[in-house]
């Protein structure tokens, strides 16, 4: 039996009222192939009894689900933690008093991708800015703990530190930084956010170096692909799509080899404890001598696959800046 995930990401629905450029699931529609109530109530019932941490609900927009609800009432009976990602863009005074009512202890975030909309709104559409705002200050006003999410691209990372200013000036302490990844629409849309190893090394020593001159101040939760920690996928983290299907992480959904399972064929429990990540994921032959291999287990597979191709190679600007201490300069990168 292996150690149960940390966290158990579920895209609940690809119904959305957005089309962000970047969206890895290319929300818009609703898939004929969801889950029903009854199969996601099955499926919490078996994260509970597994021992998850979390389960973190995705979309597409889970506001638009019909039974978001009900299923928030089930795990809150089952006392099942969870945390819902949403655009925000949806939530009124009603929508919070019915979170209230049924969850209040729900960890909700909100996706921000700039701290104004001229920045935010290139990704994530017109007036989407300001309705996000508004719902974060009605959540904040009710008594929830928010946390904003960015998503660092060649637009946006120049004004992290304007983005957590605004985050603290609406109320908000905890911040959640990730980072560009092309898939789904963001392949489409690459040359408008993605970068070269040489900018992406700038972009994520200036998002650390404002981290840390903000530790005291803000929380943040930060994906491996920017700090540089071992690649959490089918490790600590697994991702359920719509359809049932499971993924080391979702940014794997259109990949079919790396596919663990569907829970409408065997409860997520047993095909998280038939998964091994290491014949997916072998370390990187250069990584095999390397003495920080321990500390990075060879970097973000997402990265690695959607950016160089397979998920035997490096993420070089996280390998770079983690090697840098030692006179390692890229030019002599082999």
């Amino acid at each position: 039996m292996r150690n149960p995930p940390k966290i158990v990401e579920f895209e609940i629905t690809l119904a959305c009222n957005l089309r962000c450029i970047h969206c890895y699931c290319e929300a818009g529609q609703r898939s004929p192939f969801e889950l029903s109530t009854s199969e996601i109530k099955n499926l919490m019932d078996d994260l509970k009894a597994l021992g998850v941490w979390a389960f973190d609900i995705v979309g597409g927009e889970p506001l638009l689900r019909s039974d978001i609800y009900e299923l928030l009432e089930y795990a809150k009976r089952i006392d099942l933690r969870v945390m819902i990602n949403t655009n925000g863009t949806l939530i009124s005074e009603d929508v919070v008093k019915k979170l209230r009512d049924i969850y209040p202890d729900l960890m909700i975030g909100i996706s921000l991708d700039g701290p104004d909309p001229e920045t935010n709104d290139f990704v994530r559409g017109k007036g989407s800015f300001e309705k996000a705002v508004r719902g974060i200050k009605l959540l904040t006003k009710s008594g929830f703990d928010p946390v904003v999410l960015n998503v660092i691209n060649k637009r946006n990372w120049r004004k992290f530190e304007d983005m957590i200013n605004l985050a603290r000036s609406i109320g908000v302490k905890k911040i959640y930084v990730d980072r560009f990844i092309p898939v789904g629409r963001g392949v489409v849309n690459r040359e408008k956010l993605d970068m070269s190893d040489l900018d992406w090394i700038e972009a994520i020593r200036h998002v650390r170096e404002v981290m840390k001159n903000y530790e005291n101040d803000m929380t943040f939760y930060v994906e491996e692909n920017i700090t540089g920690d071992p690649c959490s996928a089918g490790v600590t983290h697994a991702s359920v799509l719509a359809s049932g299907w499971v993924v080391p992480c979702g940014h794997f959904r259109y990949n079919r080899e790396f596919y663990m399972g569907n829970v409408r064929e065997k409860p997520f429990s047993e095909i998280w404890n038939s998964f091994d990540p290491a014949e997916y994921f072998p370390t990187p032959g250069p990584c095999k001598s390397c003495e920080f291999l321990k500390a990075c287990g060879g970097g973000c597979k997402a990265v690695a696959y959607h950016r160089y191709g397979n998920v035997e190679k490096l993420d070089i600007p996280i390998c770079y800046l983690r090697k840098q201490s030692n006179d390692f300069h890229l030019k002599n990168w082999g």
